[in-house]
């Protein structure tokens, strides 16, 4: 008979590197962005405790929604410290986690992604790092299909602007970032 219980570490292991990067686009460090996965995590094997791997968008949802309560927390904390002139550690870590060879792209698309509205930045990051669609990241979202192709297509665009001119660099030098950011084509990412 086989073992058929559900590997929670394997899980979590292949789906948090994804996680994480989409809640350090949310979150202000990356140990907060760590700790809201495993917050997410733990919710989702709450409600899924068999592990139904279809229903992965809503452990994305659950990141954005501890995340936003962190933003908001942090926020209304970083308001009473400023009443108590409290110095408030900065959290300028960077989004990725780079080889040493790669440190130079990963900035580069750092910076480019930090320039996008941060709706547009979330689509993005949903759609080429957590490798969702975007009828799953509509519902992670709560939003329509439309308008998430909409936030696509908008940011993929302002990316391509940002980053043509460092187009050669970045294809030799970077994996972290997928080349189709480079190579965007709108009536061909509107199938996926």
């Amino acid at each position: 008979m086989a073992d058929t219980t559900f590997d929670w570490k394997k899980c979590y292991d292949q789906i948090s590197p994804n996680l994480v990067l989409y809640a350090r686009q949310l979150t202000p460090s990356a140990a907060d962005a760590e700790d809201v996965v495993q917050m997410a995590f733990v919710r989702w094997w709450r409600r899924f405790p068999d592990g139904d791997t279809e229903n992965i968008p809503l452990l994305y949802a659950a990141v954005r929604t501890i995340a936003l309560d962190l933003r908001r927390s942090d926020t209304r904390r970083a308001k009473r410290e400023a009443g108590a002139e409290i110095a408030l550690p900065n959290g300028d870590a960077p989004m990725f986690d780079p080889l040493p060879e790669k440190k130079e792209a990963a900035e580069i698309v750092t910076l480019a992604l930090s320039k996008l509205p941060e709706d547009q930045r979330e689509v993005v990051t949903l759609k080429l790092w957590g490798g969702l669609t975007f009828q799953e990241i509509a519902t992670a979202m709560g939003i329509s299909i439309n308008t998430v192709a909409g936030r696509y297509r908008y940011a993929l665009g302002a990316l391509q602007k940002q980053l043509a001119p460092l187009k050669e660099d970045l294809i030799g030098e970077t994996t972290t970032m997928p080349v189709n950011v480079l190579h965007f084509n709108p009536a061909q990412e509107a199938l996926t």
